[in-house]
């Protein structure tokens, strides 16, 4: 299975979307992807999620993959230790809403203000 597992499928089409290639906003998603695997790892940091917002941010798991809604401040901390531009964070972010909508059928209008968010544990 690709590490980006159901996210794969749609970082072509959010680059195209967004203008930028591809082989970037994939080597963005799979940096952030080994980020949250190494530390503390996927488990630990849904846990500290459920503890530090005040719903659990968990929607759904599938096997290694959880679909999250999160507050707009996680992705804006995942952008900052991320070394790319703001069009290659925004497909990579569409990345994530595409994934999310597929894997959950909520869509934005079901969603508030919370942001989608995908990580996909190792196996």
């Amino acid at each position: 299975m690709d590490e980006l597992g159901p996210l794969a499928p749609h970082v072509a089409d959010a680059a195209a979307t967004a203008g930028v290639d591809e082989s970037a906003v994939r080597e963005t998603m799979t940096a952030m992807q080994a980020d949250v695997r190494a530390y503390p790892g996927v488990a630990d940091i849904v846990f500290e999620y459920r503890r530090a917002f005040e719903y659990d941010p968990l929607v759904r798991r599938d096997g290694r993959t959880y679909f999250l809604l999160v507050p707009p401040h996680v992705w804006r901390e995942f952008a900052a230790t991320l070394d790319a531009s703001a069009a290659v964070l925004a497909a990579a972010r569409a990345a994530h809403d595409r994934a999310f909508t597929a894997g959950t059928e909520l869509g934005p209008e079901e969603r508030g203000d919370w942001e989608p968010l995908v990580f996909v544990a190792s196996s």
